[in-house]
């Protein structure tokens, strides 16, 4: 192949040339499909590989000779010397141009999006064509989104923003022709000149990566992970400077305000009832962080680290990465905002087995470190504020495995001193609490046995301790003070599917049940709305056998919480059931976003009776979690509110970088990839500002007449509304992430001193005079059945209006009705009370 022209090398012609792009597309079209493809690259003298099938081929071009396509497509641009071309000013070059930086990701495979995205053959419009109208035109755009949805697994809300913004872009097409041509009539050349040049500008943002990413750093403030070299060459960990992530979360300012806001609100809050604990920012251990700190207005920032694991499906490199995560969270966000995934950001990824070499933890430790004392130290500048913003750590949320190998403790929890709280060994952990009392551990005895265990410098641990902690040396950590316990894995995923396992297997050894109607009754049971997001998979045979019920940790705590009701012609009869009685009891203590501190010495009585009750009736099933419930009434004065510290939304956040893996499937670098999309992810969320949900979003609205109402509605409504007025009705409403519809249950009030909570059944969502307000029937609350763990309720038929703002002021979400013979019960998880 000459410099000038090119030739087949499949063909027996002797057909030529002018570009490589025409011989492309003639390989490809016509001899894509032959079964005896073979075809050498000799397009440079480094390339000499053969090629039996098309797609290898055309894999090879992108890859290594993709300059040959795109170097076409800019010669190929007219260079038109009309005036109106000078006029325009379109600044493509500077920015877009070849760069030797264009592999800059040389580690990384294309995605398999991209791998498939290479495979579609486009439309050829000749200009013979006499079927250019419309119908082409539809029949063309339904190909693209019909291979964009399939090929690439999208959904359709993603085809629909797609078109969406295909259709803005000519809006601006059309706008920028009005701009730049005065006259009314516009030539062809110059609508094919504008046009030529929007394809150009299209064509160079997706010409590469580089480009891509670069745009991306212009226009969204883009910022590349950080790529850290471990001991060896091969070793790497990728993290984000965490001054650099913050800048980009508060640079609005509005986000920021938010977070000013509830800080106000907690402290004044908190100042107005002392008894009352509503955030970590009123536990021991963070107010003395804070009161060593030079600046006493600062944010507290939370950490978290866990491992993910993600496999490769195919291929000869099948095998499953095994990767450690490390998570930030700002922990003065509100509740609404608390419990969103993208607000939890990435600081760094590498892979667990650098982790266990001493000198590669060492590495990288000292950078996240100090990474984190500048950023306590030095703060944060926002534009839009002119002071600066400073920062304190408050804790390192984990599983007890992760926790204590960070922490600097034993990693094994089958003997020894398992507990990183207190001194209590595997050996003596039969012995009821109320005859001992294990000595909690302090910071001055855990530093004298450190050091014990460096002098000794044998391998063997010293009262379950191992050595230093990896964060020794960040500002405000210490490991007796900075590792809280995990709600999530003690209790959903610990203890209580411990518990219902016990219940189930005594119904079977006193043939009260069977395996198949325990199967048969957890699957056809009928979840409420709100409860089937989290319906769990039915109990079987083998689940009991082997003590291990499967599913998520909320399908498990969704299982807990509603035993009593799906099993109650049985509860009565199982001697166990007290063990229930008494952990959800604690659950609804544990799981609160309020706690008295009255309530502690009484969580702390329960906890030690549950404990001294497993011992007696199921001492094989006293494992190290049933003790850790021990903790708990202490841990909540030097830690906060458990559910604060809890791993669920942490783990939620593995779910995102899974699914990518996914469906990248890059398993070359995999930490590359992810960290990157991750950031790419977060610009894009940081410029539009998607943090803070609306408050209201409505579905199905329609408007109404009050005749249109029932008569009792009508009623209630006559006071605050004439019959000439029209009324808006929707079938759902979500305030901020809270789903309300008709027949949801509210708590509307807590009812004298024993705080009882009063019931409301949603019934009409209505617009009245530009304010939404629920339409609801009370309910009577009857009492409380220990034997359910339910209220039981009467519907009085008496109609309530409630403004939608005022519906959670008690409890921040909705709750299901259970109908048990002619009586109506509903479950609430947590121990209530007026904030």
């Amino acid at each position: 192949m000459s410099h000038t022209h090119y030739f087949c090398p499949v063909c027996f012609s002797s057909n030529v040339f002018e570009n490589y792009p025409t011989l492309f597309k003639h390989i490809r079209t016509e001899h894509r499909d032959e079964s005896s493809f073979s075809i050498r690259c000799e397009l440079s003298i480094a390339c000499g590989s053969r090629y039996s099938s098309f797609d290898s081929y055309r894999h090879h071009i992108y890859r290594c000779h993709r300059y040959l396509l795109d170097s076409f497509e800019s010669d190929n641009i007219l260079t038109n010397n009309d005036d109106s071309l000078n006029n325009l000013d379109f600044n493509t070059q500077s920015d877009l141009g070849e760069n030797s930086e264009s592999f800059i990701y040389q580690d990384e495979d294309l995605d398999e999006t991209n791998n498939l995205s290479l495979t579609f053959d486009a439309i050829d419009f000749s200009a013979a064509d006499e079927h250019h109208g419309f119908d082409k035109f539809a029949q063309f755009y339904t190909r693209f989104l019909l291979e964009l949805r399939e090929y690439n697994l999208l959904p359709q809300n993603v085809v629909q923003s797609i078109s969406s913004y295909i259709c803005s872009i000519f809006d601006m097409i059309l706008k920028l022709i009005k701009t730049k041509f005065s006259s009314p009539l516009i030539s062809i050349t110059d609508f094919e000149t504008i046009f030529t040049h929007i394809n150009r500008l299209i064509s160079s943002i997706s010409k590469n990566e580089y480009t891509f990413l670069t745009q991306c750093r212009k226009y969204f403030k883009y910022e590349s992970p950080v790529e850290i070299v471990l001991n060896t060459a091969e070793d790497r960990a990728y993290y984000i400077p965490l001054k650099t992530c913050l800048s980009n979360l508060l640079y609005s300012g509005e986000l920021l305000n938010v977070i000013n806001k509830n800080i106000q609100s907690l402290t004044a809050e908190s100042d107005k009832y002392d008894d009352l604990i509503i955030s970590n920012r009123q536990c021991r251990s963070v107010k003395s962080n804070i009161s060593n700190s030079k600046n006493s207005n600062s944010l507290l920032l939370k950490l978290y680290t866990d491992g993910i694991g993600i496999t490769n499906p195919i291929g000869p490199k099948k095998d499953s990465h095994k990767l450690t995560s490390f998570y930030f969270l700002l922990e003065d966000l509100p509740d609404i905002l608390r419990s969103q995934v993208n607000l939890i950001g990435l600081h760094c990824l590498t892979y667990t087995k650098n982790l266990k070499d001493k000198k590669n933890r060492d590495i990288l430790m000292n950078v996240l470190v100090e990474d984190l004392n500048h950023l306590q130290v030095e703060g944060i500048t926002i534009p839009c504020i002119s002071s600066r913003i400073y920062f304190v750590f408050s804790s390192l949320s984990g599983d007890n495995l992760a926790s204590n190998e960070l922490g600097g403790f034993q990693k094994n929890f089958n003997s020894g001193s398992f507990c990183r709280h207190c001194f209590v060994t595997y050996e003596r952990r039969h012995i009821p609490l109320t005859d001992i009392s294990f000595v909690p551990r302090t910071r001055l005895k855990h530093d004298l046995i450190v050091n014990q265990v460096i002098a000794n410098d044998d391998g063997h641990a010293i009262c379950g301790v191992n050595g230093y902690s990896w964060f020794r040396d960040l500002i405000g950590f210490h490991s007796i003070d900075s590792l809280p316990p995990d709600l999530m894995h003690d209790t959903a995923e610990g203890v209580c599917p411990l518990i219902i396992c016990a219940l189930l297997k005594e119904a079977v050894q006193q043939h009260i049940l069977t395996y198949a109607k325990i199967e048969q009754r957890t699957s056809s049971f009928n979840f409420g709305f709100y409860d089937s997001s989290n319906k769990p998979p039915p109990i079987k045979k083998q689940h009991l056998s082997n003590s291990h019920i499967t599913g998520s940790a909320s399908q498990k705590l969704c299982l807990f919480r509603l035993f009593p009701i799906i099993f109650h012609d049985i509860v009565d009869q199982l001697s166990l059931f007290q063990l229930y009685t008494i952990l959800r009891e604690i659950i609804s203590y544990l799981y609160g976003t309020s706690i008295r501190k009255v309530w502690l010495p009484y969580l702390d009585g329960l906890c030690k009776q549950f404990y001294s009750l497993m011992i007696e009736h199921l001492p094989d099933s006293v494992t190290p979690k049933v003790h850790f419930i021990t903790e708990y009434p202490r841990s909540i004065e030097k830690y906060g509110l458990p559910i604060l510290n809890s791993c669920i939304r942490f783990e939620a956040k593995h779910l995102y970088f899974k699914q990518l893996a996914s469906r990248t499937c890059n398993f070359k670098n995999p930490l590359l990839t992810l960290s990157k999309r991750h950031q790419l992810r977060s610009c894009l969320l940081n410029k539009s500002n998607s943090y803070i949900p609306s408050p209201l979003t409505f579905r199905s609205c329609k408007t109404i007449a009050l005749k249109d109402l029932s008569l009792p509605v009508q009623r209630l409504l006559t006071k605050s509304i004439d019959q000439s007025d029209h009324i808006q009705e929707c079938s759902s409403i979500y305030y901020y992430n809270i789903h309300i519809r008709p027949n949801a249950i509210i708590i509307r009030d807590l009812a004298h001193t024993e705080e009882i909570p009063m019931f409301c059944q949603v019934q009409h969502l209505l617009n009245i005079k530009e304010k939404w307000v629920a339409i609801a029937e009370e309910l009577d609350t009857i009492s409380f059945e220990d034997k359910l763990w339910s209220y039981e309720v009467e519907f009085t038929g008496t109609l309530i209006s409630i403004a939608i703002n005022d519906c959670f002021d008690i409890l921040p979400h909705c709750l299901d009705c259970y109908a048990i013979g002619q009586a109506h019960y509903i479950n609430v998880l947590t121990r209530l009370t007026k904030r």
